[in-house]
């Protein structure tokens, strides 16, 4: 049985388990070198910084600037845009040397989510690996809308004060930590948070995007 197999017969296991109560504790972040204003919440057991801005925009689809901070004990991190694990956009990120790795996955059933190439991720400055913790900083390009089962159109709500997302972790890295394809292991913890969007909003969206730049 290959890694894919057995991480989805594991995933299975995981089958009517529910996620934990919403959390709402989100508060607004600006990271001083960059000025970079997001929404951002801390949640999980290590815990997970999790930091989402997005244009000055009423509708989607809009492009979505994404910053995962997670202590080393993190192999690896991912946030279900569509608040739950299946039929929604899944970005992944994990460390990589000194440098992060984001990438894309979309599940229709709770076994290994597939490669989801509706999504881009770009990796941006500020994705850096110390001695405690990891950043992914990426701009995803079709996070923002998707198609749900039986083939409705979804779209996150800019203007949302309380969009509700989903959150996984794994202790355990991705199988090839340079591959942003690299199968990954079942989450060691998961839940749902909210976090408001329209405080994430800013109409300095597409120069921040430029000045944080491309990872080189």
């Amino acid at each position: 049985m290959g890694f894919i197999s057995r991480f989805a017969t594991a995933a299975a296991l995981l089958i009517g388990h529910g996620l934990t109560a919403p959390v709402s504790a989100s508060a607004k972040y600006c990271d001083e070198p960059t000025g970079v204003c997001y929404s951002e919440i801390s949640i999980g057991v290590a815990p997970i910084v999790w930091r989402i801005a997005i244009p000055e925009v009423t509708e989607g689809p809009f492009d979505i600037l994404l910053q995962i901070v997670a202590p080393k004990s993190v192999g690896w991190a991912g946030i279900a845009w569509g608040g739950g694990m299946l039929y929604n956009p899944i970005s992944l990120g994990w460390a990589n040397g000194d440098s992060t790795v984001p990438a894309a996955r979309f599940a229709t059933a709770h076994v290994q989510p597939e490669i989801y190439e509706s999504a881009n991720h770009t990796t941006l400055q500020g994705s850096t690996t110390n001695a405690t913790h990891w950043t992914l900083t990426t701009l995803c390009q079709g996070c923002s809308t998707w198609i749900h089962n039986g083939g409705a159109k979804e779209t996150l709500d800019p203007g949302a004060t309380a969009a509700s997302f989903a959150f996984a972790a794994s202790a355990t890295p991705p199988i090839d930590p340079t591959d942003p394809s690299s199968p990954i292991g079942i989450h060691s913890e998961h839940g749902i948070f909210t976090l408001d969007l329209a405080a994430a909003k800013s109409a300095q969206f597409n120069s921040w995007v430029e000045k944080l730049g491309v990872k080189r």
